[in-house]
């Protein structure tokens, strides 16, 4: 009999509906196990009718994988022409349907669901790289494949012919953009891929130009003599190596013309970049200051120009930096939607994890609020050493801290900045580490080493490369040394790189080297295993060479004494210096720092300061006196420094004497007359550091210090290669005469010239040891 109540029809049919639909779930949660076995093709590969490119790779990869478990093939069918059961499903196809109805709403991103229900194993991702992550991520969570270096994926062959899946594994990334500026993801897209990474690739297919494009919108050699009124006033004159000038409408309308112009010959790129040169230079212009005065600052004064930007072009992405002078947020501003915040953490130091730093304070409060500004930020972190690629960085206890810092402030997008395409310290567990940890933050980190070390080098020797990393980290915690992206191994040599903790990190090699990588290996060949232990070792050797050149203690010496008290070659220590050589040319180490400091160079500079120390110098231990100042700021003992035996490095903070914004002239007492023939010394040439070389330099000999001779002059041009790093020796000869005074005269620029950032300022000259011959 019809019901009286037609809403109580309508609550059974609703209950009914519910019903039926918790048993859909239960059925698709239930997790029913598969089992793959060496009978593949009664498990084949579906994929859609129409399929995507994506999903074939996706597909052929996989049978790939399961071909080298099983030894059996996988073949790959179509939906259409597969209507059995024990199949693995990739993307859209009809038996997934329900699936992709099902978690729609619950896959994030590039996040994809791994399900088996008893009939199928079913890869599922709404965007079409996800499908290849879910490959990756069920050869590698399943079935024990490791990629773990550019060249090659390592994996764990199963032992017997079954595996048995019962999955329902639900993955989301922890960011929606990730990307690591470094050498196995960018010379192998398979292990991008493999690692759920962008690329470069990815990133210049959305992307119109990236970072400091002012200088590449309004280039300085085509406007600056006629408009320099364009570009930034610093100390009341307009300068070449600056900024623009922020509140002149003229810029604002060439700079949207050369944009304009630049879209349109790209129209496909989503994405372009309006940010500021590499330098602190804001215009400091009455107007710009009243910008300044309005909205915080420079970034204020900034996001107000791009926010004009961003109005005029709105249907393109805009993206800024907030960077050096324009990290810190705006105020009375916010950003336009369609603007990017590009957020750097260049300043922050690494010992310790940046929420837990009080030298980071600034850093989170300015982070914390750009996030209450916009949900628009990508995060630029950065991640390796860049004075010294090989110098040994531990800094990688601190980069889950990080991440998770950056993920708990609603980040969405890390690009992590390595050394390019460049080698750099633990160059394969550092990269393997950043892409585990930029799609899941959560993961334990402690596991996921010990897997990699095991796998990577070897389970014999993974516990020697544990404790080397475990050991030099609590070195530098307990040293209280800050650890900078831009030092040197100089800075830790009473912490971290003492004498004593290296001695110790070499027995740990040592012993590492003795035992074959894994049992099975006894009696072979592994020097392949070797490669790669050498790979970690040759930082630790670099530091030991670098901390040599500066005379750190009698066993980190190029020099010894003998039995007569005299300094000799410690050709130990040249020994290890040519293999250093050998090996980097070996393993394909091309550069030590981001200025393009090579291995051939350090050999040079080494072999410089090993003839320089061991040849005759007269003027050795000698008094030195100046008519000239030099400068505090580095002490190095005065004038002292030019006769003291110890010959400047790379970083200029050593052994060499500094003279700020005026020339050098300096007097050695030889004590008697004695024979001359010759007279050298380096300067250092840095001009990132505000530092040349003198452009000229002038010899004097005297025997009563009243009376002087000229011997000669050498000339110098530097050269405008901002970041070149290089020591600049002045070699003279002379006819053979007594003298017991030498005098050298430096000129120096004084300032910094036209095309330097710091303009005007003044610059350095930076001299080492006087050689006397």
């Amino acid at each position: 009999m019809p019901s009286r109540n037609p809403n109580l029809k309508n609550m059974a049919r609703k209950i009914w509906i519910s019903i039926l639909l918790l048993c859909h779930i239960a059925f698709l949660c239930a997790q029913e196990p598969i089992t793959l076995t060496s009978k593949g093709n009664k498990s084949p590969i579906v994929i859609p009718a129409q399929y995507s490119e994506i999903e074939w790779q996706a597909a052929q990869q996989l049978s790939d994988y399961l071909k080298l478990v099983f030894h059996a093939d996988y073949p790959i069918r179509t939906d259409d022409k597969y209507k059995g059961r024990h199949a693995i499903s990739i993307g859209r196809t009809r038996m997934a349907a329900n699936l992709y109805i099902q978690y729609c709403d619950s896959i994030c991103d590039d996040g994809f669901l791994l399900h088996t229900d008893g009939q199928n194993l079913y890869i599922v991702g709404l965007r079409e790289n996800a499908l290849l992550y879910g490959v990756s991520h069920l050869m590698e969570n399943y079935f024990g494949f490791l990629f773990m270096d550019t060249y090659e994926s390592t994996w764990k062959i199963l032992e017997g012919k079954r595996k048995t899946l019962a999955i329902h594994d639900l993955q989301n990334p922890s960011f929606a953009y990730r990307e690591i500026l470094m050498r196995p993801p960018l010379n192998s897209q398979t292990y991008a891929d493999w690692h759920k990474l962008h690329t470069r690739t990815y990133f210049n297919s959305r992307w119109g130009m990236f970072v400091h494009t002012f200088q590449k919108l309004i280039p300085i050699d085509d406007y600056f003599e006629t408009h320099p009124e364009w570009f930034s006033e610093i100390r009341g004159q307009r300068v070449r190596d600056g900024q623009l000038c922020l509140s002149n409408p003229e810029v604002l309308e060439e700079l949207c013309t050369n944009l304009s112009s630049m879209i349109a010959a790209a129209p496909e790129k989503s994405v372009w970049s309006v940010s500021q040169n590499d330098n602190e230079n804001s215009c400091t212009c009455a107007a710009c200051r009243h910008l300044d005065s309005l909205y915080g600052g420079p970034s204020g004064t900034m996001l107000y120009f791009i926010n004009q930007v961003a109005r005029r072009f709105s249907d393109k992405t805009i993206s800024t930096l907030a960077y050096l002078q324009t990290r810190r947020p705006p105020k009375n501003i916010k950003p336009e939607p369609n603007v990017n915040i590009m957020f750097c953490s260049i300043e922050c130091q690494r010992q310790r994890p940046i929420a837990e730093n009080p030298a980071d304070r600034s850093f989170q409060r300015d982070m914390e609020g750009w996030v209450a500004l916009t949900d628009n930020i990508f995060l630029w972190d950065y991640v390796v050493q860049f004075k010294n690629f090989l110098d040994p960085f531990p800094n990688l206890h601190v980069l889950q801290a990080n991440l998770k810092n950056f993920r708990d402030h609603n980040i969405k997008m890390v690009f992590e900045q390595g050394s390019n395409n460049n080698f750099v310290e633990s160059e394969e567990w550092r990269a393997y580490l950043l892409a585990h940890l930029l799609w899941n933050v959560d993961i334990d980190v402690d596991s996921l080493r010990d897997t990699f070390l095991d796998a990577y080098y070897g389970p014999n020797r993974a516990p020697y490369i544990k404790q080397y990393y475990d050991t030099m980290t609590a070195a530098l915690l307990a040293s209280g040394q800050v650890l900078d992206i831009y030092g040197y191994p100089m800075d830790a040599k009473d912490g971290y790189l003492s004498p004593a903790m290296i001695a110790y990190y070499q027995s740990l090699f040592k012993q590492a080297y003795e035992i074959p990588p894994h049992d099975y290996l006894k009696g072979l060949d592994y020097s392949y295993y070797d490669d790669r232990l050498r790979c970690l070792e040759l930082p630790l050797d670099f530091a030991i060479l670098d901390l040599s050149l500066c005379d750190v203690s009698p066993e980190l010496s190029f020099f010894q004494i003998d039995e007569n008290g005299n300094r000799e070659t410690n050709e130990s220590m040249l020994e290890r210096a040519k293999s250093f050589k050998a090996d980097c040319k070996r393993l394909g180490v091309r550069k030590l720092d981001e200025a393009s400091y090579q291995p051939s160079q350090f050999w040079d500079n080494i072999l410089r300061h090993v003839n320089l120390g061991t040849s005759v110098n007269k003027a050795l231990g000698k008094p030195v006196y100046g008519d000239s100042t030099w400068s505090k700021t580095y002490d190095v003992g005065g004038s002292r420094a030019l006769t003291d035996g110890k010959f400047g490095t790379m970083d200029y903070r050593h052994h060499w004497l500094g003279f700020q914004g005026e020339d050098m002239d300096v007097t050695i007492d030889l004590g008697e007359e004695t024979d001359v023939e010759g007279l050298s010394t380096n300067f250092f040439f840095f001009p990132l550091s505000w530092i040349y070389a003198p452009v000229k330099v002038t010899w004097y000999l005297s025997s009563d210090g009243e009376h002087w001779q000229e011997q000669g002059t050498i000339e110098y041009q530097n050269g405008n290669q901002l970041t070149r790093r290089e020591l600049v020796p002045f070699d003279f000869k002379i006819n053979p005469q007594k003298a017991r005074y030498v005098r050298m005269t430096a000129e120096s620029p004084k300032t910094n010239p036209a095309w330097h950032r710091g303009y005007g300022q003044p610059c350095w000259i930076f001299c080492d040891e006087i050689v006397v011959r």
